[in-house]
């Protein structure tokens, strides 16, 4: 057995042909997949790998020793700034991705309230069921507590349920533009009202919408307010590798005031090193998806941002006006672009998701949770969209004759229950992933058992097997 890490060098062609091999089964951007894949085009791509490559020297830890790393990022956040209609004196911050944007945002709302509220001893954020789920990370990572906020029957955040919910130790009000699963924006106005009368900050989740948004609005399309020109609203978070079409992972955290993101900072001098001072929770930071942002925003200009928009949203309402005509599937709700769930009204819906898989289509099966209930989502892309009406044609063809929803042993439910919960009678994980069909850390072609199976779990019952299961992927 050779060693990982070899005693001699290997050669170029080697070692690349290892890694070509490694990515054999990755999922691919030829505009079959309606999930993970943002492609400009090979046009854009190639322009973006050339710039990621020219700035992977950079580290953007001192700005001071890399001037280049101060420039690409400021000149990126100014782009990001115009888009979203700052106020003067509005700032931000190039972080790596929406994850990491949102645990700032959260962790400057509250630094910034326990510095302006000093009897805050219990921070909590109202937050809509529907929001991402790094809120609840940062929440977990930064002992803030999740107030949960209900939605209506559009999924947007029930401002009526925010109100009853305020209270003093409220330091964040958050809203989707749009929500990932049913995309849909939030009442951001009336939240961001609520959360100024109530000296909260507001911060809008823009990871999804931020890079389409602004563009369907130069393109005449009725969007809602969303962005930093609505009173109240002190922090936005718009993700570049996706509709920026920048590698992962780059994403922004635009501030209304500099003083908010001040409370973003950290720096120490208590040590016996050099005196530092980050911008974002990584100390060395790389500057090759920031500079490929850069880049491919002025490869494109607005006039291809707007040209994307718009063949994007045309792909979404092919897709939707099939699910819409084909009885026996709905929409889930109207959404604000080109990111949607629907169900089936009759027949199994991980059903249907097998059999589009076996059609050569990358879907992504979603569970109930609350009043959505398990669903198929569908995010468009420029290299979806341009197979729009192939794929309609193809869910239309696959929703003919589906089962009947299928409900799984009620015995084995209770046994993944039991796992989770740490009971599993000394079945291992590695030993469950093997009855599931599961190998090599893919799911089986025909995944719906396993789907049913999660579906009928509860929400802290899966997310213990997910636990599980990617501790068994990983050394």
């Amino acid at each position: 057995m050779g060693r990982a890490f070899p005693e001699k060098g290997k050669s170029r062609d080697e070692v690349m042909a290892a890694l070509t091999d490694h990515r054999a089964r990755d999922l691919a951007s030829d505009g079959r997949a309606f999930a993970f894949v943002y492609d400009a085009g090979a046009e854009a791509r190639e322009v973006a790998r050339e710039a990621y490559a020219a700035c992977m020297p950079i580290n953007g830890l001192d700005p001071t020793v890399y001037p280049s790393a101060r420039k690409i990022e400021n000149q990126v956040v100014a782009a990001c700034l115009e888009l979203v209609n700052a106020p003067p004196g509005a700032c931000g911050t190039a972080t790596a991705g929406g994850t990491e944007s949102v645990m700032l945002a959260v962790k400057g709302a509250r630094d910034y309230a326990r510095k302006t509220r000093p009897l805050l001893t219990a921070p909590k954020m109202l937050l809509p069921v529907t929001a991402h789920a790094c809120f609840h990370k940062a929440a977990k990572y930064l002992g803030v507590e999740v107030i949960p906020v209900e939605v209506d029957a559009t999924f947007r955040a029930d401002v009526a349920d925010a109100r009853a919910k305020m209270s003093d130790d409220v330091i964040l009000v958050v809203g989707s533009a749009p929500s990932y699963a049913h995309g849909v924006i939030d009442p951001i106005e009336e939240l961001a009202a609520l959360a100024k009368a109530h000296g909260a900050s507001m911060h809008v989740d823009a990871c999804v919408g931020g890079c389409v948004l602004p563009f369907m609005i130069e393109n005449g399309e009725p969007i809602p307010r969303f962005d930093l020109s609505v009173e109240g609203v002190s922090t936005l978070s718009m993700d570049l590798h996706k509709y920026g079409f920048a590698p992962k992972g780059v994403s922004v955290l635009l501030s209304a005031r500099r003083e908010l993101r001040d409370a973003q900072y950290f720096a120490c001098a208590t040590w016996t090193g050099y005196s530092i001072v980050n911008t974002t929770t990584l100390g060395s930071k790389s500057i090759a998806a920031c500079g490929a942002a850069f880049t491919v925003m002025h490869y494109l200009g607005r006039e291809g941002y707007r040209e994307r928009a718009r063949a994007m949203w045309d792909g979404a309402k092919t897709v939707m006006a099939a699910i819409e005509a084909t009885d026996g599937l709905e929409l889930l709700a109207k959404p604000d672009m080109g990111c949607f769930a629907f169900r089936t009204t009759k027949g199994d819906v991980f059903e249907l998701a097998d059999r589009l898989g076996a059609r050569g289509w990358h879907v992504q099966a979603t569970y109930a949770f609350g009043r959505s209930p398990a669903h198929i989502h569908l995010t468009i892309d420029p290299g979806n969209a341009q197979r729009a009406g192939a794929f309609a044609e193809d869910l239309v063809a696959c929703t003919a004759d589906l089962p009947d929803t299928i409900e799984p042993p009620a015995q084995v439910v209770a046994m993944l229950e039991g796992i989770a919960a740490g009971g599993g009678g000394g079945l291992d994980a590695g030993t469950l992933m093997g009855q599931l069909g599961i190998a090599d850390g893919q799911l089986p072609t025909q995944s719906a058992m396993i789907h049913r199976l999660l579906n009928a779990a509860s929400p802290a019952a899966r997310e213990a097997l997910l636990v599980l299961f990617l501790g068994e992927l990983y050394s």
